[in-house]
């Protein structure tokens, strides 16, 4: 656990999904929308089932979450790409196991993103679902989650994400911690239901 000022940095917890989940939605929302929302079951139905399991990309287990004053006010995952394939298939799992046969459409959506936010490469530590509310933001949070993150994983000397292409609040704060785009990627799907992204990369010694 690290602590600064009043803002706390945590491994996340099961029991935290109520107050996560919604942050992990606003980290992507046209993304999760698009790949998840199927029938009467919701992106957010999905990520609290697979946030409160074990065995997957979105599970609580590869989350860390900033407190402040009790409220949790953000959120990161971090994957190392030796990992995430397995990770993945139990992603996989999870959307055949909550959404039944309707589970193939959701899992070619899935495919689809990927040819724009694609799996870790090899020798990077990921992060993702970088979220902090809106009246919480501008003080430091979604950086100390990301600075939190890269210490825990002190083996890797490159640090990856993906940003979306229309949010340059998120894109001024990962060029001030060093990262630079390596790639920008198109959207597969429908045009304009999702925005493109960029793949950017930072070296440790930047943070």
């Amino acid at each position: 656990m690290k602590q600064s000022s009043n803002i706390i940095i945590r491994p996340a917890k099961s029991e935290d999904a109520q107050a996560a989940v919604p942050l992990i939605y606003s980290s992507g929302p046209d993304a999760w929308s698009y790949v998840f929302q199927e029938g009467k079951l919701s992106p957010q139905d999905f990520l609290t089932r697979s946030f409160q399991g074990t065995k997957n990309t979105i599970s609580y287990k590869n989350h860390f979450v900033a407190e402040k004053n009790g409220e949790i006010v953000g959120t990161i995952v971090v994957y190392t790409s030796d990992r995430f394939f397995f990770l993945n298939a139990g992603t996989a799992g999870n959307i055949f196991r909550i959404y039944g046969l309707r589970g193939i459409k959701v899992a070619l959506r899935g495919l689809s993103m990927e040819g724009m936010i694609q799996p870790p490469k090899s020798g990077r530590l990921y992060l993702g679902h970088i979220a902090v509310p809106v009246h919480q933001r501008k003080q430091g949070i979604g950086e100390a989650l990301m600075r939190h993150a890269v210490s825990a994983f002190p083996n890797y000397s490159k640090i990856s994400l993906d940003v979306s292409q229309v949010n340059p609040g998120a894109i001024g704060l990962y060029n001030k911690l060093g990262f630079k785009i390596v790639e920008s990627r198109k959207f597969a799907g429908p045009k304009g239901l999702v925005p493109d992204h960029h793949y950017m990369e930072a070296d440790r010694s930047s943070f």
